[in-house]
């Protein structure tokens, strides 16, 4: 394959050979609905035009279906509303982070390129067009087994269970 940037040694300019240049469709219609693997990239702390703090944080799909679509979501971390601050908790127990310890700049850095699973809606925006929010941020499958207690069970008689027979009962109260 030739290259596609030819150097033009006489001058800084650049010559692109657009022909040999895959397209790649650059769709930016949302998603469908589901359930995706995500990996936070970039985070930003902003301010909004009420005066409260954010943060904008960056969001690549991960895995064979719509890798590398991106998903934007803005945590509020100052101000009344408490939303913001408990997603974000969310998104700390998703990357299996431990949400006892406090958040701040480092914390989030330490959240960046951790694989964790969402799902992922399409809001509605007619003005903009409709774009995917994260729905909830899904806790880590638990892939250890939890050591067995060591408390001593109580022994329990046997009991006769009634038969399952797939009928319908009719009244409780009789």
């Amino acid at each position: 394959m030739k290259p596609l940037i030819k150097e033009d040694k006489m001058s800084e300019d650049f010559h692109i050979d657009l022909t040999e240049v895959e397209d790649t469709g650059g769709s930016f219609e949302p998603i469908p609905e589901g359930t995706y693997e995500l990996m936070a990239e970039d985070w930003e702390q902003k301010t909004s035009k009420a005066g409260n703090k954010y943060l904008k944080v960056t969001y690549r799909v991960q895995g064979e279906n719509y890798a590398n679509r991106v998903i934007w979501e803005n945590f509020t971390i100052s101000g009344a509303s408490t939303v913001g601050v408990s997603r974000l908790k969310q998104w700390v127990v998703a990357v299996g982070g431990d949400p006892t310890q406090p958040l701040n700049r480092d914390a989030i850095g330490d959240l960046m390129f951790e694989n964790f699973m969402a799902k992922i809606g399409i809001e509605k925006n007619d003005q903009y067009g409709d774009s995917n929010k994260i729905v909830s941020f899904l806790r880590p499958r638990m892939t250890e087994a939890t050591p067995a207690t060591k408390e001593p069970v109580a022994e329990s008689t046997p009991q006769e269970l009634p038969t399952a027979t797939g009928n319908a009962i009719g009244n409780w109260d009789e």
